[in-house]
């Protein structure tokens, strides 16, 4: 049997363990959830309290559609109810896209291709399902 050098001890110290790497997906997933809750809450809060076209910048009333994010940026910078819990909806879309990008890393880091390379094309065909499938 081979003895191990000092060097692959060292090498196998800095991957990442089975455990953090779990970890590391869970707080993703959890942070992810836990922001786009509170962004919508606060959408629903002050649509509850003001209504879905008001302005709370003092702007005039906005388009409420919340089926279209082509409006968000403009609403956010108007700070509209409707275009902060689009933003909440946004932020819930991309929470399992990260959870992806976070494995890609995890795998790289294990210095396992083919997981990695199966992983881009997961991220791959998400990314494109939210971007060019319409």
């Amino acid at each position: 049997m081979r003895e191990q050098s000092a060097a692959d001890t060292g090498a196998r110290r800095d991957r990442l363990s089975p455990n953090l790497f779990r970890l590391i997906v869970s707080y993703v997933l959890t942070i992810g959830i836990t922001v786009s809750a509170a962004v919508i809450a606060l959408g629903f809060l002050l649509a509850i309290l003001f209504g879905w076209r008001t302005s709370l910048a003092g702007g005039p009333p906005g388009p409420s559609n919340l089926a279209d994010f082509g409006a968000m940026p403009a609403g956010l910078l108007a700070l509209r109810p409707a275009a902060i819990t689009q933003l909440g909806l946004g932020l819930l879309l991309a929470t399992p896209v990260m959870r992806v990008a976070t494995s890609v890393v995890g795998f790289a880091l294990e210095e396992d291709r083919l997981y990695v390379v199966i992983t881009l094309a997961v991220l791959a065909i998400l990314l494109g399902s939210i971007f060019f499938i319409r």
